[in-house]
Formats: C-alpha cells, sequence, structure tokens
C-alpha cells in the first residue's frame, strides 16, 4: 500500500453552496471545485480528513479492494436494491482501508467536536468527499450497473435548528429514484446508511 502525505493548505470554501445546475458525473465532480477539493483521477484519490477536508491523503485505491469490489458488485448486478446491498459492502471494506492508510487512532463516528484537526478523523465533509471519491472509481470501472454517482448533497441550516450534513448520493438510472450513501455515524469498517434521499433529508 502506497501513499504519500501532502502537505496541503488550503481556503475553506463557503459551507452553503447552491444546487448544481447538472446532474450525474459532471455534476459530482464539479463538486471537488466548488468545494476547492481534488476528485479522483484513475484509481487515485485524494483522500479527506482532519475536519472539512483540512488533511489530505494521496493513495491509489487497492488493487485487490477493487477486485473484491469487482467480484461483488458484478455478482449483485440483479436489480438495484442488490447492487446497493453489495454497495455497502464494498465502502466497509473502503473505510476500513481509509483508516489503516491514514494510520493513528481511527475515526469516531459522528465527528465530536473536540476531534477536529485530529489526524485520521473525518468529520461528514470528509466522509462524503472519499465516499465520491470510490464511487468515481468503481463508475469509471464500469462497476455500477444500475447507478449513477451524483452532486451530493446537504441538510440542514441552524435556523431549522439542525446542524448541517453532508452525504454522498447516488440516483438509480431507471427510475431516478435518489440513495444517500452516509457512512457518518458509522466507525470505520462497518456498512453505511443508504437510504432514500428524502428520507435522509428528514433525519437530525
Amino acid at each position: 500500500m502506497r501513499s504519500t502525505l501532502l502537505l496541503l493548505s488550503t481556503v475553506m470554501p463557503p459551507l452553503f453552496l447552491s444546487a448544481p445546475a447538472i446532474a450525474g458525473p459532471q455534476a459530482a465532480q464539479g463538486w471537488y471545485n466548488e468545494r476547492g477539493y481534488v476528485e479522483p483521477a484513475g484509481d487515485r484519490i485524494i483522500a479527506c480528513h482532519g475536519y472539512g477536508c483540512t488533511r489530505r491523503l494521496a493513495l491509489s485505491v487497492d488493487g485487490s479492494l477493487l477486485n473484491r469490489a469487482s467480484g461483488v458488485l458484478r455478482s449483485a448486478q440483479g436489480s438495484p436494491a442488490t447492487e446497493r446491498q453489495a454497495l455497502a459492502e464494498v465502502i466497509r471494506s473502503y473505510t476500513a482501508y481509509l483508516a489503516a492508510s491514514l494510520g493513528g487512532k481511527p475515526d469516531v463516528p459522528g465527528s465530536p467536536p473536540q476531534m477536529s484537526g485530529v489526524h485520521g478523523q473525518m468529520d461528514c465533509l470528509d466522509e462524503t468527499a472519499n465516499t465520491t471519491s470510490l464511487l468515481l472509481v468503481l463508475q469509471e470501472h464500469g462497476l455500477l450497473a444500475h447507478h449513477v454517482v451524483e452532486h451530493p448533497e446537504s441538510r440542514g441550516f441552524f435556523f431549522d435548528g439542525r446542524y448541517p450534513h453532508f452525504t454522498a448520493v447516488i440516483t438509480e438510472k431507471q427510475t431516478g429514484a435518489e440513495w444517500a450513501v452516509d457512512p457518518w455515524k458509522k466507525a470505520p469498517g462497518q456498512r453505511p446508511e443508504i437510504l432514500p434521499l428524502d428520507r435522509w433529508r428528514q433525519d437530525s
């Protein structure tokens, strides 16, 4: 496993951004530009951590992880539902891989404020960037038969009593149904939440 620590200084963009004008992969990739993050290139991703992607690690998605993901996803192409179940398993392995790559204390679920800036700890923006990066890599390899990776979404605006929260998003190709892919409440190596985006938006 080869990883190179990037020493980058980042000027953080505004928290709230308008909805994308386009949908699909271009919108998903455009999200990185909106926030000043780095989109994946080939199998290379820039893993975000430290909260708000203030710390970054360049790494290649492990070949054995991709091989396992290929086997799991190709055997689950019978329906969108089975593909989402397979994606949950792939992301479970991916979050464990990220934790091992970053080192240090494994990420604490739910981004406690006292962990801000700590190496290896991730808030919802870090989780969203890292999950979307994996989804784009899988899509580039032709492993998503029933879904398209979309622009990440947010919920909560303080004034409605909810803290802002972000998630990766996929859309069913045939129906247009949108799904949140959110590992934020889960420890590394646990299956993420994958639920209808409308229901995710209603959660606190």
